[in-house]
């Protein structure tokens, strides 16, 4: 069976427009963030590694440039950048369009941009988790939450509301694109949409996800937030 990585780096914030999007910058070993990001799993297990971004970016930016130098630097010779002609909606929208635009079959690993893990990506439908309490710095506002039963099963994740101890890590599996995008496509028209309203809806329908519990956890989008926050507070 096909397995695909799909990180979606397509969001559009007014800032956007004047300044590089943080994920596109370097760490301290020179690898662009976005692509640290997915550094924690084993890359060969998948057969394409698909960067999703947006082409008013890429014009301003040389985004594509840059990646295509980093994955040849770091030996991703089945990554590949996809350049949308326009915001999307949501972050399952952008999802479903990566899909339809590269004809991606088989299972699909979602990984956000803005953290790191380590785990063991299997093609199956799965949920990344992580402690709230193993963390020392997090807002829990910006969280999704995931329940987990006694046989290790998901058995509910809901947004911005603590109804367990396990957020989202930023990982979702889903064992067939096809099946993915058929619920963004019963679901797309209510509303703003995150990829945790597909997974419920799949819950409801009966389908099984098993939670991945991660390791080495880096929530680098707060620690932007927060860095964000002290640079206002003193200008």
């Amino acid at each position: 069976m096909k397995y695909s990585l799909i990180v979606p780096v397509a969001a559009d914030k007014p800032e956007y427009n004047e300044t590089l999007p943080y994920v596109f910058g370097l760490d301290e070993e020179g690898v662009v963030i976005c692509i640290r990001a997915i550094m924690g799993m084993d890359t060969s297990c998948f057969d394409n590694i698909y960067f999703t971004i947006l082409r008013k970016h890429d014009a301003k930016y040389c985004l594509s440039e840059m990646l295509q130098m980093q994955f040849g630097r770091l030996g991703l010779s089945q990554a590949k950048v996809v350049v949308l002609d326009a915001p999307t909606s949501s972050q399952p929208e952008t999802i479903y369009q990566t899909i339809r635009k590269e004809h991606i079959e088989g299972a699909i690993f979602i990984k956000d941009s803005d953290c790191y893990f380590t785990c063991e990506p299997r093609p199956q439908n799965g949920v990344a988790i992580y402690p709230l309490e193993e963390l020392s710095m997090v807002d829990p506002r910006n969280k999704s939450y995931v329940a987990v039963d006694d046989m290790f099963y998901v058995t509910n994740i809901i947004e911005k509301r603590v109804v367990s101890r396990y957020f989202n890590a930023g990982g979702y599996c889903f064992e067939s694109s096809d099946e993915f995008c058929r619920y963004y496509e019963r679901l797309h028209n209510l509303g703003h949409l995150y990829l945790s309203h597909i997974i419920y809806a799949m819950l409801l329908d009966k389908r099984e996800f098993r939670p991945i519990r991660v390791k080495e956890y880096k929530d680098w989008g707060t620690m932007h937030l927060y860095k964000m926050d002290l640079i206002n507070l003193y200008k």
